[in-house]
C-alpha cells in the first residue's frame, strides 16, 4: 500500500515534471539541415550576411530554373520535324524501281 505522500511526492515538492520524459526536442529534417548548410557554405565562401546569402541562393535558383525551361522549350522545338526536310517514299526507301 502507498500513503498519500508517497504517492503525491512530485507535487508537494513543487516541481512540474515533465509530460515527456525522455524525448527530446522534435527532430529536424533533412531538408532544413540542407538549406541551412548551404547558407553557411555561401556566407564563408562570398563573405557575406544570411540575408545576402539567401539572396544568391535564391538568383542562383531562378537562373537554373530559367535555364531548364529553355532547355525544354529547345527539346520540343527539336522534335518537330522541319519543313525543309525531304521525304522519302517507301519505293525508294526499299529500293523498288
Amino acid at each position: 500500500m502507498m500513503n498519500g505522500a508517497e504517492l503525491f511526492l512530485d507535487t508537494e515538492s513543487g516541481k512540474k515534471a515533465p509530460a515527456r520524459k525522455g524525448r527530446g526536442r522534435g527532430k529536424k529534417s533533412c531538408i532544413d539541415l540542407f538549406d541551412k548548410l548551404k547558407i553557411k557554405m555561401v556566407m564563408r565562401i562570398y563573405g557575406v550576411t544570411s540575408a545576402r546569402a539567401m539572396e544568391i541562393i535564391a538568383g542562383r535558383a531562378d537562373e537554373a530554373h530559367e535555364a531548364e525551361l529553355a532547355k525544354k522549350r529547345g527539346a520540343r522545338h527539336g522534335e518537330r520535324p522541319s519543313d525543309d526536310e525531304e521525304l522519302m517514299s517507301a519505293a525508294e526507301f526499299f529500293g523498288a524501281s
